[in-house]
C-alpha cells in the first residue's frame, strides 16, 4: 500500500518540464548607427522564440547620446544611485514555458568622464539588492539563483559618480544564458487514469 500511496501522491503533484540545457536566449551585437535613438532598441537582437523581450531601453534618468555600434547614455552624474539612472532588459516567458537563468554577460564602455560606480539589480525584489559586480568595462552576473521563472522579470544596470553630465556610458553587446522549457501540467483526467494503472499494477502483483 505504501508503494501506491507514493505512486499516486507523486502523479498527482507532478509538472512534467520538457527541459532544454543552457544556451543563449537573448542577445544583441548591438551593431549600427546612434543605438540611442531607440527607448528600447530592438534592431538586430535574436531571441529563443518561446520568450518576448523589449530589448534594451534606458531609463528617464539619463539621456541618449548619439554613438556607433552601442547603445549610450549621458547624465550619469548623480552621486548617489539614481533609481532612474538604468540600463534595462525585460524577459518575459511565453505561456507554458519557464526560464531557468544562467547569467548575463555584458560588454560596457565609460567615457573619461563617465560613471564610475555601477549596480545591477532585478525586478524579483522590486529593485532593492544588488546582484554581481558589474564595472565600466562589462560583466558576467550570475543569474542562477532565478529558475523556473514563469513571468516576467526585468533587470535593470545602475550607473552613477560621473565627473561631468557629459560623460557617457554605453553597452556594446549583451548575451542572456539560461533554458526555455516548456510546462506540462496534467489534466484531471490524466493523473486518474495514471492512478487507476497503480491500482491495476498493485491487483496484479498481490494475485
Amino acid at each position: 500500500m505504501l508503494r501506491l500511496t507514493s505512486f499516486v501522491a507523486a502523479a498527482s503533484f507532478v509538472v512534467l518540464a520538457a527541459s532544454s540545457q543552457a544556451a543563449i536566449i537573448f542577445d544583441n551585437p548591438i551593431t549600427g548607427t546612434n543605438p540611442n535613438t531607440a527607448n528600447p532598441y530592438t534592431t538586430g537582437q535574436t531571441v529563443d522564440p518561446n520568450i518576448t523581450v523589449t530589448g534594451i531601453g534606458r531609463g528617464a534618468g539619463i539621456t541618449g547620446t548619439n554613438a556607433n555600434d552601442r547603445y549610450n547614455a549621458n547624465s550619469w552624474n548623480t552621486t548617489t544611485l539614481d533609481p532612474t539612472g538604468y540600463f534595462e532588459w525585460t524577459l518575459t516567458p511565453n505561456g507554458g514555458y519557464e526560464i531557468d537563468y544562467t547569467d548575463l554577460t555584458f560588454v560596457a564602455q565609460a567615457s573619461g568622464t563617465g560613471p564610475t560606480s555601477f549596480a545591477f539589480r532585478t525586478s524579483a525584489d522590486t529593485f532593492t539588492g544588488n546582484i554581481g559586480t558589474p564595472t565600466a568595462t562589462g560583466a558576467t552576473i550570475d543569474l542562477s539563483a532565478f529558475q523556473n521563472v514563469t513571468t516576467a522579470m526585468t533587470f535593470r544596470l545602475y550607473g552613477w559618480n560621473a565627473s561631468g553630465s557629459a560623460g557617457t556610458y554605453s553597452v556594446t553587446w549583451f548575451t542572456f544564458n539560461g533554458a526555455v522549457s516548456s510546462v506540462i501540467v496534467p489534466e484531471p483526467a490524466t493523473l486518474g487514469a495514471v492512478a487507476g494503472l497503480g491500482l491495476v499494477a498493485l491487483r496484479r502483483r498481490r494475485a
